[in-house]
């Protein structure tokens, strides 16, 4: 999340010291408008490729590959990881989403200690783990 801040401690596109990585080959990130008009926006965020936000808003977050976002969802403070999908009018924040956690419609997280601490891990600073084994009823 460092990486996020206007000068992060790491600056991963200087010239002089490339970061090499592995990234399958999916096509570009994009932003679509939903059925019902809204617009996919992010605002300071990492995205990877195959990311797919149609009408939701990604504030200070990460997505890895192949995520996708829909109409009226909301995740803010957030990492994602590969395949994550999030249902229409979800909301997210201060999450890790483990790899293809599929976040059912409706879903809200990271707003309640208490009801999340029922469900999931939450670190000492208030982060909710959703990790990939976990099913959502």
């Amino acid at each position: 999340m460092d990486l996020l801040e206007a000068v992060p401690p790491i600056d991963l596109y200087q010239p002089n010291w490339p970061v090499r990585t592995f990234e399958h080959q999916y096509p570009p990130a994009r932003t679509v408008s939903s059925d019902t008009g809204n617009e996919g926006i992010f605002i300071n965020s990492i995205i990877a490729n195959g990311v797919v936000n149609s009408g939701g808003s990604v504030h200070h977050s990460i997505l890895s590959a192949n995520v996708r976002i829909n109409d009226g969802v909301t995740i803010a403070d957030s990492i994602l990881f590969d395949g994550v999908q999030v249902g229409k009018n979800s909301q997210l924040q201060n999450c890790i989403v483990d790899k293809h956690v599929k976040v059912p419609p409706n879903t809200r997280i990271g707003f309640n200690p208490t009801e999340d601490a029922q469900r999931f891990h939450i670190s000492e600073s208030g982060v909710v783990v959703i990790p990939e084994s976990y099913r959502f009823d």
